[in-house]
């Protein structure tokens, strides 16, 4: 018989690895366009992800992240974030839909955590200046 907690980590065990087979499937599909985004860390969009709807895309962009002080020690590995968000270029706010995390760079690698921003409450931000959503506005909205 397992236990509550054996339960909740077979079933995190097993979504981690479906979201790996599903990272190495969307790997191959990925067509990133590097952004510019002055003193920021490396940023790129997903080609084949962007759509548009009036003055609303919605598109996924990889983060890549940079090693943390403590992990940089004799490693130069980067780890990465691939967001799944929309843009109202009319309004210039945002809303994040999901975001998975990977163990490499510009998405590769294993899928290590994933969250949804799927709840009612969620509602589009503004975008502040010299900011990820900034930059990535800059290259999106005409």
């Amino acid at each position: 018989m397992y236990s509550t907690g054996n339960v909740r980590a077979l079933a995190l065990a097993g979504a981690l690895a479906a979201l790996s087979a599903n990272a190495l499937g969307q790997g191959a599909s990925r067509r990133l366009a590097a952004v510019t985004a002055p003193q920021h860390a490396p940023l790129f969009v997903d080609s084949e992800t962007v759509k548009r709807r009036g003055s609303v895309v919605s598109f996924k962009y990889i983060l890549d992240v940079p090693p943390s002080p403590e992990q940089s020690k004799g490693s130069d590995a980067w780890r990465s974030n691939e967001v799944e968000a929309s843009i109202d270029c009319d309004k210039k706010t945002v809303t994040v839909r999901r975001l998975v995390a990977y163990s490499g760079p510009r998405g590769t690698g294993s899928a290590t955590a994933a969250h949804s921003y799927l709840a009612p409450s969620v509602k589009p931000g503004p975008i502040a200046r010299k900011t990820t959503f900034a930059y990535l506005e800059a290259h999106l909205c005409p």
